[in-house]
């Protein structure tokens, strides 16, 4: 299609003056029409007139000095129907608008998802991470002819996958696809909206997925809520929405032509009108949801925390046969076009024209040597998020409280006295405890930044929040004898544990001091090539401070990996021991225990985006955010006993109370009884695949990775602006270069 510019250039003055009077010269209408002046070799010979009359598209009638071999034949003609290249356009392509030719348009466009950069691989691949649950329940809402809740129906062949469907077509398609491929697993469900999931409990669901169907819905905040609403706490959702998809403009371009014909730029107000009839106005669109951090705010407001945002690109085929080519791009639009058909205000040869324009523009759609056409640059975002533990799930989940036989119904509330996480020498060695749940996801991350290095480079790694438990360092200094390990604690028994178990696996290029991490003066600047902080700001009184120590330690280029905890599945474990506590009789003068945010201590960063911005204000690039899920470990195989203090670690100031103001002076004693309990339970307690005893449920951490970029005040050009000036040559300094 020509383009205004290239149209008029040639046009004398009057002629031009005409064409922008009469029509917007970003209009298809005026490419056409010029085309076909310059078509024509100009033989009609110049607008006369500066000011002809409108473009009438209702009926025969056309200016004066058109010449009546312009209109195409027969009583319904109307001016500028022809299109700027030469061949007739085939109006046949646009005809055929029927449900059963859109529902093979739809299916063959909808099968291409499966492409290997497509949403179902991606749904797939997120399940695989997030799903922890023994035979999970999984939700997949919007999912068309079944997918993807086919494909994670397969996946997990011991999961129970309902796919939702708000029409009978879908519902019907999902199950004879279920069908086809002997999944037993998976069920296909009527649901009368995405905003109403009543057919569901609270709580049900482990995963819920959902690939462009929140694009459809007419309140995505509501289904938002409702998926909330039924996912189990530590639950996920994962979503696919369309970012860029040309299909939709194109579908735009057709419309308006289909609709008003030639001259589509007749407005009244801000619909487009020819004859008194007013354009459908559309009721599907792909990219509703495209807006940058729309979808993510809305997930925030519906408490369902970001963990991870992606992007992918795919292509969409067509085919080679343009009628079909024509349903499969006008999906978007099938029932506006078949509205206008209905009452007689569509127009078969406009939509047609509309189509080769879009066509022959080459960018929404295009077309190979082969004749296949394919609509390119197709983008979408896939979000994963969280539905994390609430107060009011505790509520919830809490069993009913028995009560000894004559004990009092009046019971009173405990005054729990918060306590400093920092200074409870219990809860800091639990807390080091739980860190080798995350030890090897750790490990992983540093040898990604390591690996590039040459065997022959020394690379010097800092670690500086060891646990005697979680070997971090004493694993990087075995797997990595090139790399040179200094292990950093303020804590005295940190620094012996880790000097202990360094001897014993023989560590030569391994050293362990006794330092804070806020405070190293004694260490030279850019020393380190890889700084690791494993959970450690948790416990420090002034992180930042201590980040822009790291930054001095760092080299520039050098990596920063920092992990940080952002929930932990243990409040169940401590409700469990409490209602222990009352069943047998040791509480029942006193109402449930309180977590005095001990938990809400441990993960001060569980906020979305909270660490990031810490880390870029201490001066670093973050580059890479991981977000993980690990079991935690109540005891090994080799049966230790400090699993009481983990399942115990919410409620410890409530033992604690207990046994000093509330004459229960073995508080911690029938806790453990209670813990005895709690592990024949397989909801809340299972064995690893190395015969540990660890949570069910999974707790959830961050992992991430920052770099320290050079500087002007590293001294690189400051080193180039002293070496030898070269004869004939000004030399230029930075503090001569503009700011």
């Amino acid at each position: 299609m020509l383009s205004h510019q290239a149209a008029i250039a040639g046009l004398q003055p009057a002629v031009r003056a005409a064409c922008r009077r009469q029509i917007p010269a970003s209009s298809v209408a005026l490419s056409r029409a010029l085309s076909m002046y310059h078509r024509r070799g100009r033989t009609a010979g110049p607008l006369t007139s500066p000011a002809p009359p409108r473009f009438l598209t209702t009926t025969r009638q056309v200016p004066a000095h058109c010449p009546p071999s312009v209109l195409s034949p027969g009583p319904s003609s109307r001016w500028l129907s022809s299109h700027p290249i030469c061949e007739q356009i085939d109006c046949t392509i646009s005809k055929d608008l029927s449900q059963e030719e859109y529902d093979n348009a739809y299916k063959y466009i909808y099968h291409q998802h499966n492409h290997e950069r497509g949403p179902w691989l991606q749904t797939l691949k997120a399940a695989e991470k997030v799903i922890q649950a023994h035979s999970p329940r999984i939700l997949v809402i919007g999912s068309g002819p079944g997918e993807p809740a086919a494909t994670l129906a397969a996946s997990f062949p011991d999961s129970d996958v309902i796919s939702a469907h708000s029409t009978t077509k879908c519902a019907e398609w999902a199950s004879q696809r279920f069908h086809k491929h002997g999944l037993s697993n998976a069920l296909a469900r009527l649901v009368p909206s995405m905003e109403n999931l009543d057919a569901f409990s609270d709580g049900s669901f482990d995963l819920v997925a959902s690939c462009y169907g929140l694009a459809h819905v007419a309140d995505p905040q509501a289904a938002l809520n409702e998926i909330h609403r039924v996912l189990k706490p530590g639950g996920s959702l994962l979503a696919a929405v369309w970012e860029n998809a040309p299909a939709d403009p194109a579908s735009d371009i057709i419309l308006r032509h289909a609709c008003v014909g030639p001259n589509p730029w007749h407005r009244d107000g801000n619909t487009d009108v020819v004859g008194g009839y007013a354009c459908p106005v559309r009721s599907k669109h792909p990219m509703s949801l495209s807006k940058p951090h729309l979808l993510e705010g809305m997930l925030e407001e519906a408490r369902l925390p970001v963990v991870e945002v992606s992007n992918q690109e795919y292509p969409l085929k067509l085919g080679k046969d343009k009628a079909f080519a024509f349903k499969a791009l006008t999906l978007p639009i099938r029932s506006e076009l078949q509205e206008l058909k209905k009452v007689d205000h569509y127009h078969c040869q406009d939509a047609a024209e509309a189509f080769e324009d879009v066509l022959k523009e080459g960018f929404m759609v295009k077309m190979h040597d082969d004749g296949e056409m394919e609509v390119p640059y197709n983008s979408y975002k896939f979000v994963v998020a969280r539905r994390e533990f609430e107060d009011e799930d505790a509520a919830k989940q809490t069993k009913a409280i028995k009560t000894s036989p004559g004990t009092s119904s009046a019971k009173k509330a405990m005054e729990i006295h918060p306590i400093d996480v920092k200074a409870d020498p219990a809860i800091f060695d639990t807390w080091n405890r739980m860190k080798s749940a995350a030890s090897d996801k750790v490990v992983a991350a540093v040898k990604k930044q390591i690996d590039g290095f040459q065997h022959s480079t020394v690379v010097h790694i800092l670690d500086a929040a060891p646990s005697p438990y979680a070997t971090t360092a004493i694993e990087i200094a075995s797997h990595h004898p090139y790399a040179d390990v200094v292990a950093t604690s303020k804590s005295v028994n940190v620094v012996e544990a880790i000097r202990e178990e360094t001897v014993k696996a023989g560590l030569s290029n391994m050293k362990v001091k006794a330092l804070d991490s806020g405070h190293m003066t004694t260490m030279p600047d850019k020393s380190f090539d890889v700084i690791v902080c494993s959970f450690g700001l948790a416990f420090l009184s002034h992180p930042e401070e201590t980040l822009r120590e790291y930054r001095r330690l760092l080299k520039p280029g050098g990596s920063l990996i920092v992990s940080v905890w952002e929930d932990f599945s243990l409040k169940q474990l401590s409700d469990f021991i409490v209602d222990e506590m009352h069943a047998a009789g040791g509480l029942e003068d006193f109402l449930g225990g309180s977590s005095s945010g001990v938990l809400d201590q441990l993960t001060p960063y569980a906020q979305p985006r909270l660490i990031e911005s810490l880390v870029t204000k201490g001066g670093f690039d973050v580059t890479h955010v991981d977000h993980e899920a690990a079991r935690i470990i109540l005891s090994d195989n080799k049966c230790s006993d400090y699993g009481v203090n983990v399942a115990t670690l919410a409620i410890r100031p409530f033992l604690q109370e207990l046994e000093k103001n509330g004459g229960h002076k073995d508080a911690f004693g029938q806790a453990k009884k209670a813990f005895d309990a709690l592990i024949k339970d397989p909801s809340l307690v299972s064995h690893d695949t190395c015969g540990n005893l660890v949570t069910t449920l999974p707790s959830r951490f961050k992992i991430v990775t920052a770099t320290r970029q050079y500087e002007d005040s590293d001294g690189y050009l400051e080193q180039k602006d002293a070496a030898p000036k070269s004869e004939g040559r000004t030399a230029i300094h930075v503090r001569d270069i503009p700011k």
